[in-house]
């Protein structure tokens, strides 16, 4: 089985050499590099490719919403899952405006980090209990539509960019050379993903938050 990639970014030492240390004793993840400099985080993101960017939210030396938003910008397909001590609504609200993918409290323990790990290195997006608790008012100040596609594959994005354009599965089976029949099981999952009833609903979510104008990626 292929390792989800992980980069760190945290500024206290303890925090950066404990979980790095256990990420890279975890089957299935990989430590691919540690830093608590935003600047360092960015030439090891270009230099390892990781899957997911990891950082401790608390740190007050990062503007954390910029570094998501230029760091997506830099490295297409990367993912960020935030680690949080208060699971303020307010700080996680600019967050997923800017394109993070989970978010973590550091009093949840290690079991969770490696299960939000898996699960937004898997495409998907995660956020612990304590997070979910403060989601409804979270998701009251963003577009709860774009954080909801943000959880879809790099390939599920463009059969809803598609699928927005008009293409029938057909069509979209040839654009993407693809099968009909793995068009129709992407289709099934993005439904699934964002709790919509048909392909009509898809569209719309699409063209109201703009992926239907700027493309999938």
């Amino acid at each position: 089985m292929e390792k989800t990639r992980v980069l760190l970014a945290a500024p206290q030492r303890l925090v950066r050499e404990a979980i790095g240390r256990a990420i890279d004793h975890e089957e299935g993840l990989s430590l691919v590099g540690a830093t608590d400099d935003s600047l360092e985080a960015f030439r090891l993101a270009r230099e390892a490719r990781p899957d997911v960017v990891v950082f401790d939210l608390d740190s007050n030396r990062i503007d954390w919403p910029h570094f998501v938003r230029e760091l997506s910008l830099s490295c297409r397909g990367v993912r960020f899952l935030a680690l949080s001590s208060d699971g303020s609504p307010e700080r996680i609200s600019a967050l997923c405006e800017a394109g993070i993918h989970g978010c973590i409290c550091l009093s949840s323990g290690f079991s969770e980090l490696v299960k939000g790990l898996q699960r937004v290195g898997e495409g998907e997006l995660y956020f612990d209990q304590e997070i979910s608790s403060e989601l409804p008012e979270v998701l009251s100040k963003v577009n709860e539509g774009a954080i909801l596609l943000r959880g879809l594959t790099a390939r599920e994005r463009e059969v809803v960019y598609l699928l927005s354009q008009g293409f029938s599965n057909r069509q979209i089976a040839r654009e993407m050379v693809l099968s009909e029949k793995t068009v129709k099981n992407h289709i099934s999952h993005i439904l699934r993903k964002l709790e919509l009833k048909d392909r009509t609903q898809v569209a719309i979510l699409a063209w109201k938050t703009g992926l239907a104008l700027n493309g999938p990626s």
